[in-house]
């Protein structure tokens, strides 16, 4: 038996379709940025750009995962 207290959700609440798929959404969003920013193409100025567009997907995504989760309110 998974105890729900293991997902960080309180007794009985679950969470909506909505929710669900902004979740998913968040989730794609830092795991773009996250690549993008690992990304090397061994020119710089390619590099720079994808390291600056991986930082502009990465925060909001891990904002947006940590308010999905309610950690942040």
């Amino acid at each position: 038996i998974i105890d729900s207290t293991l997902i960080l959700l309180p007794k009985g609440r679950t969470y909506t379709m909505g929710e669900t798929i902004l979740f998913l959404v968040f989730v794609s969003l830092s795991v773009t940025g996250g690549w993008l920013i690992l990304r090397r193409t061994g020119n710089f100025d390619i590099d720079f750009f994808t390291k600056i567009l991986g930082w502009i997907l990465l925060i909001p995504g891990i904002l947006g995962i940590m308010e999905s989760l309610r950690i942040l309110q």
